[in-house]
């Protein structure tokens, strides 16, 4: 057998093992990551791609991201303390330096070199933090319901400013701010024209009425599932969560991952302005904004949402 022949065999056997080693078995599985038990269930193939929330976990990304798991292999996971993964012992463990390490030895444990991001909301940034620290381990990022976030000290005048700029677009947005506003004076659920307004905290988040109802059956089963559970009946302090992000915002510069923000464009929560913030600050970044959505675009408008992610994957 000629030299030639056998550097063909050892490359092809090379990298039939590589390839092998990136393919993951489909299915629901439970690992110990930090010493913490972390579910997740893998759907799809091709490159691998990670979605999850460290405050509502995976549920929500499972039935909706299918269209995605035609390209990717998607590793759907509840992180610590969300769904059926276990909650830490200490409340200090829902760091956003703890939610890193926990992808971090996910992707070691899963044997994969590098990773795609799903980050929608505050994932968004746990990715953004994830590609700052581990840039050689980060193939590309979709995030959504994201922007660079104002000033711990402004952030409560800057979504105030956001939801007066909403209420004069939109009657619809009005009524709902109204109806929140009366539950929370009156302690109640209860319109006084006898109309239910359990569900007005989560038309906040969205365009108008017909996109709410997009949303509000997957939150419900999000809550079924399980969110963030309290250590010895405490949450992280968000104050402190916050002053921590905004500080390594001033970083996120040097970020050269290839990311599509795809918002909608009546995000309450992180308006036009903002996300274009984040767009002009991650050198590598595409902004899409969808017309009809709000803080939930690839569920409030899945058809244009998953065509613009569709047409940015064949351009990179």
């Amino acid at each position: 057998m000629n030299f030639r022949l056998k550097a063909l065999i050892i490359t092809h056997s090379f990298f039939i093992f590589f390839a092998s080693a990136q393919e993951l078995k489909n299915g629901n599985f439970t690992e110990k990551i930090d010493g913490i038990s972390i579910n997740y269930t893998i759907k799809g193939n091709g490159p691998v791609m990670f979605a999850g929330h460290p405050n509502s976990g995976k549920t929500g990304y499972e039935l909706t991201l299918q269209p995605l798991e035609k390209n990717f292999t998607m590793v759907y996971y509840d992180s610590r303390g969300t769904g059926k993964s276990a909650v830490p012992k200490n409340v200090e463990d829902y760091s956003l330096e703890k939610s890193v390490l926990e992808i971090e030895e996910l992707r070691k444990k899963l044997n994969v070199d590098k990773i795609w991001f799903f980050g929608h909301s505050d994932q968004s940034g746990i990715a953004i933090l994830y590609s700052l620290e581990h840039p050689n381990h980060v193939e590309g990022m979709i995030l959504m319901g994201t922007s660079l976030i104002a000033s711990p000290e402004k952030v409560y005048n800057r979504k105030k400013e956001s939801e007066n700029k909403r209420i004069k677009e939109s009657e619809w947005f009005s009524q709902v701010v109204k109806d929140w506003d009366y539950m929370y004076t009156h302690k109640t659920e209860k319109a006084p024209d006898g109309r239910d307004l359990s569900e007005v905290p989560l038309k906040w988040w969205c365009y108008n009425e017909e996109s709410s109802q997009k949303v509000i059956p997957i939150m419900k089963e999000i809550s079924k599932a399980g969110r963030r559970k309290p250590v010895n009946g405490q949450l992280p302090q968000q104050e402190k969560e916050l002053k921590y992000y905004y500080n390594q915002q001033k970083r996120f510069s040097e970020i050269k991952t290839k990311t599509l923000i795809l918002n909608g464009k009546s995000d309450t929560n992180n308006l036009p302005e903002f996300a274009e913030q984040l767009h002009k600050t991650l050198p590598n970044s595409k902004l899409v904004l969808i017309e009809k959505a709000g803080h939930f675009p690839w569920v409030e408008d899945a058809a244009e949402s998953f065509a613009e992610i569709d047409k940015w994957l064949k351009e990179n």
